[in-house]
């Protein structure tokens, strides 16, 4: 074989295998989009993690929302008990 033509071949080569790479790229980027789960997880612990943040800079608002929650919650029982005694 002459050197042009081993050059060639070694073109293609490195093509297919740039190719390959950037299929297995792009499948696993369609796996991840489809691996609902997987998301659901990651978003929680976003979620977690961001909360903790909030938790650790500023207290203060953590127990806010928490006194608040509470209140509804304290006051939509009071709605059913109310509307169950009519």
């Amino acid at each position: 074989m002459t050197d042009d033509k081993e050059r060639q071949l070694s073109e293609i080569r490195s093509d297919i295998e740039a190719t390959r790479q950037r299929l297995a790229e792009t499948l696993d980027a369609i796996e991840d989009r489809l691996d609902v789960p997987k998301r659901v997880r990651a978003a929680v612990q976003d979620a977690m993690d961001r909360l903790d943040a909030v938790r650790q800079e500023r207290p203060e608002v953590v127990y806010a929302a928490l006194a608040s929650a509470a209140g509804v919650l304290a006051g939509v029982t009071a709605l059913i008990i109310r509307a169950a005694r009519r």
